[in-house]
């Protein structure tokens, strides 16, 4: 069973000066060098990280009885390079998986038409799926506060 796979493949990008997503740059890619990530050379002082199929299975456990101490204790399990299946073991475990589904839910949900991430169906379940995920670093940009320093661009689709 395939999940939050649009027919079309979009994309958003996000740059670090950004007033609509402020953060969400600069906190992907420290989870993506967190997670092992090495930045890439491409040139021009400019440096790549790219975790392709990014894929999270969520369980709300909103539907467990009270009695049962997980009740409403959300789980997420991310992994990279992985199929997007519903409770795939393909590809790496991403660790930091809670807090980069909250990021796309927040790109999402910015008003960045066409771009849809994840699928919810009935039972508490709601797959995430992140065909790339690349943030460009550019260290020529010597100032960090003004931002333009990281580009972060995310691709959904099959």
């Amino acid at each position: 069973m395939t999940l939050a796979s649009p027919s079309i493949a979009a994309s958003v990008t996000v740059s670090d000066a950004s007033t609509a997503l402020p953060g969400v740059a600069v906190a992907v890619a420290s989870m993506l060098v967190d997670a092992g990530f090495v930045p890439q050379n491409i040139g021009d002082g400019n440096f790549a990280i790219e975790a392709k199929n990014f894929h999270c299975d969520h369980y709300s456990r909103m539907a467990l009885d009270a009695s049962n101490p997980r009740a409403a204790l959300p789980t997420d399990q991310c992994r990279i390079n992985a199929k997007n299946l519903k409770g795939t073991k393909t590809g790496q475990v991403f660790g930091n998986g809670r807090a980069m589904g909250d990021l796309l839910q927040q790109i999402q949900g910015g008003g960045n038409a066409g771009v849809q991430f994840s699928d919810c169906a009935m039972g508490g379940y709601c797959g995430t799926f992140v065909k790339s995920i690349k943030c460009i670093i550019n260290t020529g940009v010597e100032n960090f506060k003004n931002g333009g320093r990281r580009i972060c661009t995310f691709i959904n689709g099959d």
